[in-house]
This record gives structure tokens, sequence and C-alpha cells, in this order.
């Protein structure tokens, strides 16, 4: 295995001004190495040549601990990372697929539709703010703590929950519930976890908007033409036991 060629061949493969994690390109290594298990020596060995490459000065440049990015020395002037991938990476979800953040607050209603204007802070509950904050100079965001730990399972629900529980809708209640209907349909979302979730790791207030949310729940039948809204509970409440 030859260490300096794979942690090449890893970066030239990166898109410019993505954010290289350490960790990622370790994992890329493990599929070459003999061995399964990763030694100490061979990450400081990586740290090395990833200095040494910033060192020359050619494409890469270190944006702080742990995280790199390639830059574009064609264009004369560097192009700097991209701040939002960077923080989806860092507090969201990283390159692997593991979730362990979600937007919540008016960026999520924003992502929603609910609200028509981008919010100018960007908040984010997630598991990994004990790493510490990154700084950007062109977004400004919060990290808050989740209600329970984030993983890919549960972080639409705890989405729901958040905007259920911080009464984050002053408009349309019908509008309201129309828009998480339909993303709990989209995303195939159950009641009866809600519900659990809702009474393992929120307040009974929050249990008891839950529930009346699910009682008064728009439900949604999507045709070609056009989409009907039906307020008939029961029959969707059918639905969902036969899934």
């Amino acid at each position: 295995m030859n260490l300096t060629k794979l942690v090449q061949t890893y970066i030239l493969n990166q898109t410019i001004g993505s954010p290289i994690f350490i960790s990622d390109i370790m994992h890329y290594i493990e599929q070459f190495a003999d061995d399964q298990k990763m030694s100490q020596q061979i990450r400081k060995n990586v740290n090395v040549i990833l200095m040494r490459m910033v060192k020359d000065g050619n494409y890469l440049k270190r944006f702080g601990t742990g995280i790199y990015y390639r830059d574009d020395i064609d264009q004369g002037e560097e192009t700097g990372i991209d701040s939002i991938e960077l923080i989806r990476r860092t507090y969201i979800e990283d390159k692997r697929g593991n979730v362990f953040g979600y937007l919540t607050g008016a960026a999520f209603l924003h992502k929603l539709g609910l609200i028509e204007k981008s919010p100018h802070k960007i908040i984010i509950a997630t598991n990994a703010k004990r790493n510490g904050n990154i700084e950007t100079t062109d977004m400004e965001f919060k990290l808050v703590n989740p209600s329970t730990t984030v993983t890919r399972e549960n972080y639409r629900y705890l989405q729901i929950l958040d905007l259920i529980k911080n009464d984050l809708i002053n408009g349309d209640n019908v509008q309201y519930s129309f828009v998480l209907t339909h993303f709990m349909n989209k995303y195939q979302l159950k009641e009866a976890k809600l519900v659990a979730l809702a009474v393992d790791f929120y307040s009974q207030k929050v249990v008891v908007k839950v529930a009346e949310f699910i009682s008064n729940k728009v439900y949604l039948e999507e045709q070609k033409d056009e989409i009907i809204i039906t307020l008939d509970t029961t029959k969707q409440k059918e639905l969902y036991e036969n899934d």
C-alpha cells in the first residue's frame, strides 16, 4: 500500500471547495489496508502527508483541525471552503450517511415552505456540539442540544416534534397540518413512533399537542392533476395500521 498515492488520489477526486475530513481519508484507506485495524501510526503518517501537501501549496488548503479542502489554483485566487457543506458534514450528516443532527426552527419551516423568507440564522440540533464550533464568515448558525440522541431513524420525527413543541406556526393551522402530514406521508413516518418519542423525550404539554395534531391531521390523496384533501382521520388511521 502506497499511502502517499492513496491520500493524493482521494483528495484529487474531491470537488473544489468541498471539506475533506481526515476521518473520511482514513475510511477510504481502510479499503486497501492489509490489516482490518488501522494503526495509530498510519494516521500519523497521513497527517504528515497532508501537512506536506499543504506546504507545497499546489491544491490543498488546511481549514482547521482535521479539516482540509481542495483549492483551484487555475483561478488565480482562493475559492475557499464550501461553508454550507462544511456545516452539514460537521453537525448533520457525514459522508458515510451517519446522521447526528438536523435543521430545526425557522430553517426547517422555510424548507417545508411554511415561511417564505429564509432565516438570518440557521439553528441545528446536533449530537456533535461537543466537538466544538466551527467558524464561517458567510453564514450565521446556532447549535442546540436535541431532546435525545439523533439518528437516521429518528431525526425527521424530532424535527416535527420540535415544531410542535415551540409553537412556531402562527398562521393557518390547516396549512400547518397539511404540510406536516405530507411530510409524514412522504417519508412514511409512523404516528405511533411520533407519539412514543414525544412521551419519552418531550413534556406532557407536547404529548397533548401531538395527540391533537394526529386527531386533526389533514390527509392527502395525490392524483395526476390535483391534490384532494380529506379530513377523514379514521381512514388514514387504518392506512397506517396496514403499513
